[in-house]
């Protein structure tokens, strides 16, 4: 045996047990190779026979192409030299040929996300159930690169896993330019895209010009960030069960809306980075499970279970935000915002309709307003008796303002509007919907509905109705 094939035969056995050991492939799988004509993808084609040879794994084969006509006669080339190894091989293939040709800002990304729908399709009209990328040790190394210094998180040392559900890298335990002696070898052709030899992209740069600095402080460094990615993988693992534990032990059930709903106390019992952790998890699977979660993200929800009073919300993206309120916090899709016309009423035409009142339409409800001579009070929480030493200018229903405050009666101090109804217990989606009662600009009476429904209400401390009450503005919503 020749030098030459001594050593592609000691690189695909590496495959193989690369392979094996990772649990890459599996018996009996459809897969659908990416295949860009590029080296890593040609001797991808080329290996997976001598790798199903080796472990007996009875794998099925069909490829797919993306023709972005981006690059002329090359992209021509490059799909060519697809459809000519492919026929070789007796391997179906499918070519995507865009009609308008890809280009401009965020290419490589747009590309990517064309190439891997365009997979996903037909790997679901074809039962190919896996889908096979030829990402190489090098690609990993800029992977976790990018990952560093794109985004503040420990994750980005995972880079890209050789197995992830529905998609394997079988070489991932390959360097390019070993990849590349393999294809000169075995005299596989395969396309050199030119735009690669060009710092335009990120990970252009970081090949070509931060990896060779690198390399002169350690001539390995591809294998170490890779060996590195595989070490931290298998640590991101125990900490996931470790994850799935905790989240297991805050969670709390679920009511109609909810997207995840943890116990406040229980989850800041747990360890600091376990908690961001927990956090982290259900922000991703709330949102999607494949989504990126940003650090501050995280950050907005630990301070949301840090504040002192059991109220406030964060925005978590893609229209979903985090409330906290009875001890929990609740992930759950945002409402849109609620806006009614504040209604008001003036004085005078009120102290003209004497005991008979006014009515006011507001949100959608009837109330009636009335203005009664003296100190009068029933004890009926759904009901505004609010105490005036003078008959008042005007009176208007509407819902609180961001920041409002009042002192409501029984409290000790000013409090927020949201804080009060936080504190007392009005459900997320109904705080909204509060209604307020004011008197002459100045908040009287806060209005809201309890977990059962049941309308309650608070007035504030200076409205209270005291025996030295001139009069007493009586507010209720019509049959109740």
């Amino acid at each position: 045996m020749g030098g030459a094939d001594a050593a592609s035969f000691r690189l695909e056995r590496r495959v193989a047990g690369f392979v094996a050991r990772e649990d890459v492939l599996r018996s009996g799988e459809h897969l659908l190779l990416m295949l860009s004509g590029g080296a890593d993808s040609m001797a991808l084609l080329a290996l997976l026979p001598s790798v199903d040879a080796r472990l007996g794994l009875g794998l099925r084969l069909c490829a797919l192409h993306v023709d972005y006509r981006a690059r002329g006669a090359d992209s021509d080339r490059d799909r060519e030299i697809v459809a000519r190894a492919c026929e070789t091989a007796h391997v179906p293939l499918q070519v995507v040929r865009l009609r308008q040709r890809l280009s401009g800002a965020g290419f490589q990304a747009r590309a990517r996300t064309l190439r891997y729908e365009r997979a996903a399709e037909l790997a679901a009209a074809f039962g190919r159930g896996v889908v096979v990328t030829a990402h190489n040790r090098d690609d990993q190394a800029e992977t976790v690169l990018y990952r560093l210094t794109k985004y503040a998180s420990p994750r980005g040392l995972t880079g890209m896993r050789p197995r992830e559900r529905q998609l394997a890298r079988p070489l991932l335990c390959l360097g390019a330019a070993e990849i590349r002696e393999y294809c000169r070898a075995r005299g596989i052709e395969y396309g050199e895209d030119v735009t690669n030899a060009r710092p335009v992209y990120a990970r252009n740069a970081l090949r070509l010009q931060v990896l060779p600095v690198l390399a002169r402080l350690n001539p390995r460094v591809a294998e170490t960030l890779a060996d590195t990615a595989a070490m931290a993988a298998a640590e991101a693992d125990v900490l996931a069960a470790a994850t799935a534990s905790a989240a297991s032990r805050v969670a709390r059930p679920l009511t109609p809306g909810d997207l995840a709903a943890l116990d406040i106390a229980a989850l800041t019992a747990e360890a600091p980075a376990l908690r961001a952790l927990v956090l982290h998890e259900a922000a991703r699977a709330a949102l999607g499970g494949e989504a990126l979660v940003e650090r501050r993200v995280v950050e907005a929800l630990l301070a949301l279970c840090a504040r002192r009073d059991d109220a406030g919300r964060v925005s978590v993206g893609r229209g979903l935000e985090a409330a906290r309120a009875s001890g929990v916090l609740r992930l759950r899709r945002r409402e849109p915002a609620h806006i009614c016309e504040a209604v008001s009423l003036d004085g005078a035409a009120l102290a003209a309709a004497e005991g008979e009142g006014v009515t006011l339409a507001f949100c959608g409800r009837a109330f009636r307003a009335r203005l009664l001579g003296g100190s009068m009070l029933e004890r009926d929480p759904a009901r505004a008796f609010v105490g005036l030493s003078a008959a008042p200018h005007r009176v208007t229903l509407r819902h609180a303002r961001r920041g409002e405050r009042f002192a409501p009666l029984g409290l000790c101090g000013e409090t927020t509007v949201a804080r009060f109804l936080a504190g007392a217990r009005a459900p997320a989606p109904a705080r909204a919907r509060a209604l307020v009662l004011a008197v002459d600009d100045a908040v009287a009476w806060v209005g809201y509905a309890d977990a059962g429904a049941a309308r309650r209400g608070r007035v504030a401390q200076d409205f209270r109705v005291r025996e030295s009450s001139r009069c007493t503005l009586l507010v209720f919503e019509e049959d109740t």
